[in-house]
C-alpha cells in the first residue's frame, strides 16, 4: 500500500495584528509575534508597543507602589523637619502636629522593655509608651535590627 501524500492545507491566511496599536503583521512575519518591532522616529524617540502595552497592563500595580512610595517619601520629609526644628527628643504633640503616624513605618517591632521601634527609610524611632517621649535616629549603613538593638 503506497503512502498518501500529505494535501497541504490552502486556507487563507488569518490576518493577525499587534496587541498595542492594531497594526496588522505582513503575511510572512513569524507566527509567534504579538507586537510591532521598536523603531525610533526622526525625532530619536523609541516607539515599543510590547512595553507600552505593558506599561498600561501593570498600570494598577504600579499605581499602588507609587502611593506606598509617596508615603514613605512624605515620612521621612516629616521626619527630617521634626529633628532640624525640635531635636532628636520629641513628644507625641510634636509628631501629632507633622502628621507623622507611627502605625506605618516600614518595619516596626517593641522591645523587652515596652518600647516600640518604628523603621522608616533614612530614620528609626524608638517610642516609650510611659512617658510619650520619642527619640529619632538616623540610620547609618547597618542593618535594622544591628541598630536597634544597639540602642537599647
Amino acid at each position: 500500500m503506497a503512502k498518501s501524500k500529505k494535501i497541504p492545507d490552502f486556507q487563507a491566511e488569518i490576518p493577525r495584528f499587534c496587541l498595542h496599536c492594531g497594526k496588522p503583521f505582513a503575511s510572512g512575519e513569524h507566527k509567534k509575534r504579538k507586537f510591532c518591532p521598536a523603531w525610533r522616529d526622526q525625532f530619536g524617540q523609541i516607539h515599543d508597543c510590547k512595553a507600552d502595552y505593558h506599561t498600561i497592563k501593570n498600570q494598577p500595580v504600579n499605581q499602588e507602589f507609587r502611593k506606598q512610595n509617596d508615603k514613605t517619601k512624605s515620612d521621612t520629609q516629616s521626619i527630617e523637619e521634626i529633628l532640624q526644628e525640635h531635636g532628636n527628643s520629641v513628644s507625641t504633640q510634636v509628631l501629632d502636629a507633622y502628621a507623622l503616624a507611627l502605625c506605618r513605618p516600614l518595619e516596626y517591632s517593641i522591645s523587652n522593655d515596652g518600647k516600640l521601634i518604628s523603621v522608616y527609610q533614612k530614620h528609626f524611632i524608638i517610642s516609650d509608651p510611659s512617658n510619650g517621649n520619642h527619640q529619632i535616629y538616623i540610620k547609618s549603613g547597618k542593618s535594622n535590627t544591628d541598630e536597634c538593638a544597639q540602642t537599647n
